[in-house]
């Protein structure tokens, strides 16, 4: 993936929801490269200092994630995690700095839904695993994460899939903290 281009794409947006798009949907524009990767959709999530959650703030623009959203018992925005919440492997990485893995997205969607509500998701976007990694502001403190969603089993995620997350989230992070 061409990450000079990807910096490039998010320095030139206008507004701030304009970057959440361009940060959830820009690795899409590499249609090969994410083919190859098997990967799905990707979830931009931010800390809410005023109300104490990690909140769900950008979702790729492709089938999969209607998938999900048609399937959710909840609208997307309104999924929000109490940032005390340490059994959420969101809330998990954010608080570790590293990042976290999962085959069940119940991990990444209690308390809001229940085990069988996430699952539902889970296969109305056709998802085999989900990778999450933590974004930091300059100053180290957690500001949020990302949801790298794979049609890929656990076992098929290679050093350059954590290459690739983890150098997007840097990107991302750098991009948010300018933003």
């Amino acid at each position: 993936m061409d990450f000079s281009n990807t910096e490039q794409l998010l320095r030139a947006t206008k507004s701030k929801q304009e970057l959440y798009t361009e940060i959830v949907d820009g690795p899409f524009k590499e249609q090969l490269f994410v083919t190859s990767l098997g990967l799905g959709i990707v979830v931009l999530l931010l800390v809410n200092d005023k109300s104490g959650t990690l909140d769900r703030i950008a979702l790729s623009s492709n089938d999969l994630a209607a998938g999900a959203i048609k399937m959710s018992a909840k609208p997307f925005h309104e999924i929000k995690i109490p940032l005390t919440y340490k059994k959420n492997i969101l809330i998990k990485a954010i608080h570790t700095g590293k990042h976290q893995q999962t085959e069940n997205w119940a991990n990444m969607f209690s308390p809001e839904l229940t085990a069988q509500e996430a699952r539902f998701n889970q296969s109305g976007a056709g998802i085999d695993c989900s990778v999450v990694y933590p974004l930091h502001g300059n100053d180290s403190r957690p500001t949020g994460a990302m949801i790298f969603s794979y049609f890929e089993p656990l076992d098929h995620i290679t050093k350059e899939h954590l290459d690739f997350m983890q150098s997007y989230a840097n990107i991302a992070s750098k991009a948010l903290t300018k933003g």
